[in-house]
C-alpha cells in the first residue's frame, strides 16, 4: 500500500524524466513502457478503496497534484495518468465483488473507462449479455480492463437505465490507436464489444449519484490545467534563454512577453486549480450558494485552454514549429478540452 506521502515524493521523481521523454512520447504516439511501469510502481494508478482514501478528500486532493505534475511535463501522459487516477471513485459504484474480480491477476491493473452508455445490456439479472461500440477510449491500448457505459434495457420501448460494466479486455475489439492531433499518445481506441456475459456484480446503476461521480471530472479537468500551466511555465524559460543568449539586446516587447497577458494567464490558472482543489477538500460556498460541480469544471477546462490560447500567441515564429515544447502542449489542451466537455457532461448525465 502507497503512503500519500511516498506516493507525491515518488512521482515527484519521474516528472523530469516525464518531461524528457515528452517528445520521444509525441513522435512514438504512445507513454514508453518504462514510462508507464514506473507510474505504476510508483501507485499513480493504484485502486485504493474508499475506506483507505482517508477524511475530506485527502486521497483526491493528493491524485489531483500528482496529475497537475505528471500533465505539466506531458500532456498525453498526464491525461492517462488522470484518467487511470479517477477509477476508484468509478469501482465505487460496484459491489465488492468487482473489485475482487479486478484483482484477480493483478494487485493494481491498469483500467479504462468511458462514461458514453453506448452499450446495451440484456437478458436476466443472472445472466446479462453485454453489446456496443465505444469511440476513443482513453488507455485502452494500455488496459487489462474497461469500464464501459452502457443502458441496462429490461423493458421494451423504455431507454433503461444508465450505468457502468466491467468487462475484460479480452472480452473487446479495439481499433488500432486513433490518429490524433492532440493527446498523440493518450491510448485512445474505440471498443466493440460483441455478445459478451456480465458476470452477477459486474455492472452498476449510476442514476442519481452525481455525488459518487464528480471527483472523475474534477481529476480529468486538472490534467488541463496541468498541461496548460506547463505550457506557461516552459514560454517564460524559453522567452529567458533567449534574453540570456542576447545578452540582453533582443527587445522584449519583440517577444511578447506582455506582464499583462503573463499576470491573467496565472491568474486563470490559479483560480482554475483552486475550484477543483476545493472540490476535493468539499469546500462549501461561504454563502451558502449551492453550486453545480460540474459548472465549476467545465469553468476549470475552459480556463486551461483560454490560458494557452494566450500563451501561444506569443510563440510568433515557434508556433509553427511541431517539436516546440509549448506548441505541443497546446495542441494537447485544445483537443483534451473537446473530450473533457464531453466526459463532464456524460458524467452529469449519468447521475441524474
Amino acid at each position: 500500500m502507497h503512503t500519500h506521502t511516498a506516493l507525491r515524493d515518488r512521482v515527484a521523481d519521474l516528472v523530469p524524466r516525464i518531461r524528457e521523454e515528452a517528445a520521444r512520447t509525441e513522435a512514438e504516439r504512445r507513454i514508453p513502457t518504462e514510462v508507464l511501469a514506473a507510474l505504476l510502481d510508483a501507485g499513480a494508478f493504484a485502486l485504493v478503496p474508499a475506506a483507505e482514501r482517508g477524511e475530506n478528500g485527502e486521497r483526491e486532493a493528493e491524485v489531483l497534484e500528482l496529475v497537475r505534475s505528471v500533465a505539466a511535463a506531458c500532456g498525453s501522459t498526464g491525461w492517462v495518468t488522470a484518467a487511470g487516477g479517477s477509477v476508484p471513485w468509478l469501482l465505487d459504484l460496484f459491489p465488492p465483488a468487482a473489485w475482487e474480480r479486478v484483482h484477480e491477476q493483478a494487485v493494481d491493473p491498469l483500467v479504462a473507462f468511458s462514461p458514453e452508455t453506448a452499450g446495451r445490456l440484456t437478458g436476466p439479472d443472472d445472466a446479462p449479455v453485454l453489446n456496443g461500440t465505444w469511440s476513443a477510449v482513453t488507455g485502452a491500448a494500455h488496459a487489462s480492463w474497461l469500464l464501459l457505459g452502457v443502458r441496462r434495457h429490461e423493458v421494451p420501448g423504455e431507454p433503461g437505465r444508465a450505468g457502468l460494466a466491467l468487462v475484460p479486455i479480452g472480452d473487446c475489439e479495439l481499433s488500432e490507436p486513433l490518429d490524433t492531433v492532440g493527446l498523440t499518445a493518450s491510448g485512445a481506441q474505440d471498443v466493440r464489444v460483441r455478445g459478451a456475459a456480465v458476470p452477477v456484480g459486474s455492472w452498476a446503476d449510476a442514476e442519481h449519484r452525481a455525488s459518487e461521480l464528480r471527483p472523475v471530472g474534477t481529476i480529468v479537468a486538472m490534467a488541463l490545467v496541468g498541461a496548460a500551466a506547463g505550457a506557461l511555465v516552459t514560454h517564460l524559460e524559453q522567452s529567458r534563454q533567449r534574453l540570456a543568449l542576447s545578452h540582453g539586446g533582443e527587445d522584449v516587447t519583440a517577444l511578447d512577453l506582455s506582464p499583462a497577458r503573463i499576470a491573467r494567464a496565472a491568474s486563470l490558472l490559479d483560480g482554475a486549480a483552486l475550484v477543483l482543489r476545493e472540490q476535493a477538500i468539499g469546500h462549501h460556498d461561504p454563502d451558502d450558494q449551492p453550486r453545480d460541480p460540474f459548472e465549476d469544471q467545465l469553468y476549470a477546462v475552459d480556463r486551461a485552454v483560454e490560458t494557452t490560447g494566450l500563451v501561444f500567441a506569443s510563440l510568433r515564429a515557434h508556433a509553427l514549429d511541431n517539436d516546440d515544447p509549448v506548441a505541443r502542449l497546446w495542441r494537447d489542451v485544445r483537443v483534451g478540452g473537446y473530450h473533457a466537455r464531453a466526459l463532464i457532461s456524460r458524467l452529469r448525465a449519468f447521475g441524474g
